[in-house]
């Protein structure tokens, strides 16, 4: 996929969506990576709708592979967090907007606590 523009909905309540006041965010996807969405609904953070592009080419088979995958997930290992992006936020600094969920992820990456489900094992 060479880029193109797609629409993701963001969770605004999280502390990586914090400043955001829209739900739907503009991306740019330029790269095959797609995540499966957590079973937890804590974990993602971030998913591409299930009509996410806005501009640019995709093959009908890609578009598949995009509508509704994780766009940003969060998950606990040993005492710490990971925090995935199917993208890159500041791809070549020239998208603006999506800098400012990789900052949040910096600043209030320690204090995320992602909780557990009723019978899911950490």
């Amino acid at each position: 996929m060479g880029g193109s523009i797609f629409r993701v909905d963001l969770d605004t309540t999280h502390p990586i969506g914090f400043g955001f006041t829209n739900r739907k965010v503009s991306v740019y996807k330029n790269g095959l990576t797609f995540l499966q969405p957590g079973t937890n609904p804590y974990n993602t953070v971030s998913q591409y709708t299930n009509d996410p592009l806005i501009g640019g080419y995709i093959h009908p088979t890609t578009l598949k592979k995009v509508k509704n995958a994780a766009a940003i997930l969060v998950g606990s290992e040993g005492s710490g967090r990971v925090i995935l992006f199917s993208d890159d936020p500041n791809f070549r600094g020239t998208w603006y907007g999506t800098n400012k969920l990789f900052l949040n992820a910096i600043f209030y990456g320690g204090n995320i606590n992602v909780p557990t489900l009723a019978g899911e094992q950490q």
